[in-house]
């Protein structure tokens, strides 16, 4: 078996980040919109032009306690045991201690490798760090990666992202660890 280092990105990936955006932005404006009406990287252009979304993206409050994508928590603590896992993502500086606190409760350091040896890259150019796997949902992130060379951008399945082609996607945390495993053979 091929160990790899696998990247996975946070928001969007590992959390349900718009679920919770959405949800907070219809209760502040009395709207319904779901994860499926944002159908591009700029969510305010679906949503009548309202920039507020932006705002709630930039509270810190909000990274305290996000939902987690089915099968992220069980994937990813497998994933860990065979392999080198790192957490890449773009969090805002002023956001990272909610965030923090709430990848402790979900991934446990004396659980996952990838906690107790903390490795969690902050930052926007993800194409900077040296992995054989980048599982991202941000089409500008895919694109820089792959670029890069250094191993191959996987696409977490999103209608925002859809106009993206010409790299492997996934729709789940099941399809991905699939994914994982046949890289493992080659």
């Amino acid at each position: 078996m091929r160990k790899l280092r696998i990247g996975v990105d946070l928001d969007g990936v590992v959390f349900r980040t718009l679920d919770r955006v959405l949800e907070i932005y219809n209760e502040h404006k009395g709207s319904s919109y779901q994860a499926d009406d944002i159908r591009s990287w700029d969510s305010h252009h679906w949503m009548d032009g309202d920039e507020y979304v932006y705002e709630i993206f930039n509270d810190p409050e909000i990274y305290r306690d996000l939902p987690l994508a089915p099968g992220a928590r069980e994937i990813l603590t497998r994933l860990d045991s065979r392999h080198e896992v790192f957490l890449v993502s773009d969090t805002p500086a002023h956001c990272l201690v909610p965030r923090m606190e709430q990848l402790r409760r979900v991934f446990p350091p004396d659980r996952v490798r990838f906690m107790g040896e903390r490795q969690i890259f902050i930052g926007k150019f993800k194409e900077h760090i040296l992995l054989d796997v980048l599982l991202d949902d941000k089409p500008a992130n895919i694109v820089r990666f792959q670029q890069a060379g250094h191993g191959t951008a996987v696409v977490y399945d999103w209608l925002l992202n859809r106009e993206l082609t010409g790299y492997p996607r996934v729709r789940d945390w099941y399809e991905f660890e699939k994914l994982i495993e046949t890289m493992e053979q080659a």
